[in-house]
């Protein structure tokens, strides 16, 4: 139970403190029971078209950070929630979000990959001519469309807002985009851990053959971590010592490092988030935040079929290397995370898991108490799919 000076903390560390009396065995609350979860729900085609029709399409996902787009004219597409995007920071500096499509014949606007820069973008099929902001500047032999009104030809627009230096987008233009009410106490911890001024060094997509749900579970267990990580971050963590909420929609979780012990025995002002401990969020319906000691880890996690995710990892750092140490550390810290852990260790296995499955040979799997996170994601799910 939190005392009087912890009540004051933030609430990330409030869930810190939580872990120290787990860890000195005074919170007095057992372990959860242990659930099941039917398999079904891992190849079943019908719950899959409702979750991107009711889940991804309805709920605000993160497109990339705003040091993607320096300056205006700076602009990326973004083809994996279901429609092509056009993400653009106009002159006016705002950043906004279109369909990749023009207006005309409806022919994929701008086809080039990667972040690149323009003062207009032209279509290469007519060549008609879009402002930054999506307004039509121009369409080429335009008496012969005598009788169309074209000033309603400007490209379609997307919700979209950056916030907690994420680019975010809602496909639903119906509803509108409440960052603050959907994210809730998480943006605190956004802000905290300063996402508006780190700056994207790497990024990598990839494709894995298994369903999005398997890929957020393997980050909501501690049960895991030090057995399937042995020989790489595992040997870093304390085994099954993690405590995690759910906020809104929202996961928030801690794990113990090594190094937790000695937080045990000091003040809260003296608590260090990032070494004693690493935190790590899910932020519904697809993203997962990881808080390693000096850097963060976004992934984003983006169906294409009921088997097939595209994963996306944006290695982000508090400023960019000046020297050759500087940056030759980061890259083998992010080849370790991405090559050593993430790929060949957490996809790897859910990968497995997917043809496990599909094959018939479990009705359900079973959840242990450390798998807590697990149980809490399916009731997200569960509560989202009812409130359509």
């Amino acid at each position: 139970m939190l005392d009087t000076a912890q009540s004051g903390l933030k609430p990330h560390m409030q869930l810190f403190a939580k872990l120290i009396d787990k860890v000195n065995g005074q919170s007095g609350e057992p372990l959860p029971l242990a659930a099941e979860v039917d398999t079904g729900i891992y190849t079943d085609e019908a719950l899959f078209a409702r979750e991107q029709a009711d889940i991804f399409a309805r709920y605000p996902v993160i497109v990339g950070h705003a040091s993607m787009l320096e300056r205006p004219g700076s602009h990326y597409t973004h083809d994996h929630l279901g429609k092509p995007l056009l993400i653009v920071r106009g002159k006016d500096n705002k950043v906004r979000a279109f369909l990749n499509v023009c207006r005309h014949r409806g022919m994929r606007l701008v086809v080039e990959e990667g972040v690149n820069k323009t003062p207009v973008f032209v279509c290469p099929y007519h060549h008609w001519v879009y402002q930054l902001d999506g307004t039509l500047k121009n369409a080429p032999l335009r008496h012969g469309f005598e009788g169309a009104d074209l000033s309603c030809r400007n490209l379609k627009d997307i919700q979209c807002e950056v916030r907690h230096g994420f680019i975010w987008v809602q496909l639903d233009n119906d509803k509108p985009m409440d960052l603050d009410g959907f994210l809730g106490t998480i943006g605190d911890d956004l802000d905290h851990f300063d996402i508006t001024g780190h700056s994207v060094h790497r990024y990598e997509a990839s494709t894995k053959a298994a369903n999005w749900k398997l890929i957020v579970e393997a980050f909501q267990d501690g049960y895991h971590v030090v057995r399937l990580h042995n020989k790489t971050v595992g040997p870093f963590f304390i085994d099954g010592q993690a405590s995690m909420e759910r906020v809104g929609h929202h996961l928030r979780a801690v794990v113990a490092r090594k190094e937790f012990k000695e937080a045990t025995d000091l003040a809260p002002d003296q608590w260090d988030d990032r070494n004693h401990a690493s935190f790590a969020h899910f932020i519904f319906p697809n993203t997962i935040m990881v808080f390693h000691p000096d850097y963060i880890s976004q992934l984003g996690l983006f169906p294409q079929g009921v088997d097939k995710t595209v994963v996306t990892h944006t290695f982000l750092t508090p400023k960019e290397p000046e020297t050759y140490q500087e940056r030759d550390h980061l890259d083998r810290s992010y080849d370790l995370i991405e090559n050593g852990v993430f790929q060949s260790e957490d996809y790897f296995v859910c990968e497995k898991a997917q043809q496990g499955m599909a094959s018939g040979a479990n009705e359900t799997f079973l959840l242990s108490g450390y798998e807590e996170g697990i149980v809490m994601f399916h009731e997200i799910l569960k509560d989202a799919l009812e409130t359509v």
